[in-house]
Order: C-alpha cells, then sequence, then structure tokens
C-alpha cells in the first residue's frame, strides 16, 4: 500500500518513505497502517483506538495523540513533509498528494 511517497507492506510490517525503510514500534506500525488505509478520511480519536486497540481498551484517549506525534517525528520531519494534518476539533488525517 502507497499513498504518495509512503508505503507500508503489512505482511511483512515493514515502512518506507521516499525510499528510506523506517522503524516503527508495532503500535506505531499499527497506527500508521490505520491511517494508510483511510488516507484522505478524517478519523477520531475514538475511531483510531476502535481500529488499533483492544475493544476493552479503558485507558486514556490522548494516547492517540502520543503515537501520532511519534509518527510524525518519523514519517514526516525527516522528509519536511507534513502528512500527518490536525483537523482541529474533528482528528486526523493522513494527507493524499
Amino acid at each position: 500500500m502507497s499513498v504518495g511517497d509512503l508505503r507500508i507492506d503489512p505482511g511483512a510490517r515493514r515502512v518506507w518513505n521516499a525510499g528510506t525503510e523506517l522503524t516503527l514500534t508495532t503500535r506505531e506500525f499499527d497506527v500508521l497502517e490505520f491511517l494508510v488505509r483511510r488516507a484522505g478520511q478524517v478519523l477520531g480519536k475514538r475511531d483510531i483506538l476502535a481500529g488499533v486497540w483492544d475493544y476493552d481498551f479503558d485507558g486514556d484517549p490522548n494516547i492517540v495523540e502520543v503515537y501520532i506525534g511519534r509518527l510524525r517525528r518519523k514519517v514526516d520531519e525527516p522528509f519536511g513533509r507534513r502528512s500527518i494534518e490536525t483537523i482541529r476539533g474533528a482528528g486526523y488525517r493522513l494527507a493524499v498528494p
């Protein structure tokens, strides 16, 4: 699967951006895969929690913000991009170039 220069291989759990392989934790990969599969869609924290975490997750929903921040530092910042957008009051969107 790919969105612009971002490419993921769910079977091998590998990620590349602009041809450079990235190292992600299991949860970071899961969040990114969720965003890639829904590229262009605005996803709220609850949507991401329901799609990535266990159904009985009882923690703070702000954990999504933590993982979005980590992904931005690994996927966007080194490449001078802002592909993971915050849609104020609604959630997050992986921009489609």
